[in-house]
């Protein structure tokens, strides 16, 4: 076993199925696995599967808000409403388009859960009190979404940028960031974008819109992930399963590499790690 696991290791869950996305809420970690086309349900106080809903081709993200669990479906060009308390789809909202982008993130936030469903820039607006698309924007370019508490924050890959749109999804800033920014995180007093073209990770101020760091993780590549939370920014990529930010110091202070990763994610005071080709996730102590 490597460093981190056994020195920072609670649990080893294994899922099957090549588990991705994650969201934390209702009391478990929520997972969607492509290869087996189920969002498993992890219990936070047994670290167990407790539950597995059949999704159709799990992807860009997942989100918790509105008394549920939302998932989009790339097999069904849909986003699947999951009521935790019965642990079934609740809904199957046709958004035309999302399966030709399956890497990005979606957030349930200004009374909507909103998405990029194409490689062009569409950010969807779904209203959850009638499981419908309310509203669509042209952006030109998008990949993943966030929001703080008076904005939403979505990648431009292609553009090298940050987009800050207010709460009615109306354009305020353009931000340049780091080559290829996909995934975006909100928390511990910033936003945070993983460029994938160099692997470093642009700390932005949500007040000004300005950035504030450039933190070289040296982690480039396709796919990963980045959250904030419990004291720390954590990053995610292939064969680079675990790197910490110390947003104090805009410094690295852990990275360790192997075989592992490929979402990470935050809740409960731990932080959770999606281990797509070893078929696990690893809970592990901040």
């Amino acid at each position: 076993m490597s460093e981190l696991q056994t020195s920072h290791l609670i649990a080893e869950v294994e899922t099957g199925g090549g588990p991705d996305w994650q969201v934390a809420a209702f009391g478990s970690l929520w997972v969607g696995t492509g290869g087996d086309n189920t969002v498993v349900r992890i219990d936070l106080g047994s670290n167990r599967v407790s539950a597995s809903i059949p999704v159709d081709g799990p992807c860009l993200g997942m989100a918790a808000g509105f008394g549920s669990v939302w998932s989009p479906s790339c097999g069904a060009n849909t986003v699947d409403r999951i009521d935790p308390a019965t642990n079934r789809v609740l809904a199957r909202i046709a958004v035309s388009g999302i399966a030709e982008d399956g890497e990005g993130q979606l957030v349930a936030a200004f009374g909507s859960v909103w998405l990029f469903t194409d490689s062009i820039g569409t950010l969807t607006r779904l209203d959850p009190l009638t499981n419908r698309v309310s509203a669509s924007y042209r952006l030109g370019g998008g990949a993943s979404v966030v929001a703080t508490a008076k904005a939403l924050w979505a990648t431009v890959p292609t553009q090298d940028a940050v987009l800050e749109l207010d709460p009615s999804g109306t354009l305020i800033r353009t931000i340049r960031v780091g080559r290829a920014p996909r995934f975006i995180a909100a928390g511990e007093g910033a936003v945070w974008s993983l460029g994938q073209g160099d692997g470093d990770v642009t700390r932005i101020d949500p007040a000004t819109g300005r950035v504030v760091a450039t933190i070289p993780v040296e982690v480039p590549g396709d796919g990963g992930c980045i959250a904030a939370g419990v004291g720390g920014v954590w990053v995610t990529m292939p064969d680079n399963p675990f790197s910490k930010i110390d947003p104090g110091s805009n410094a690295v202070v852990a990275q360790y590499t192997g075989v592992g990763g490929d979402c990470i994610g935050v809740g409960d005071g731990s932080v959770w790690l999606s281990n797509h080709d070893l078929r696990t996730v690893w809970r592990i102590r901040p």
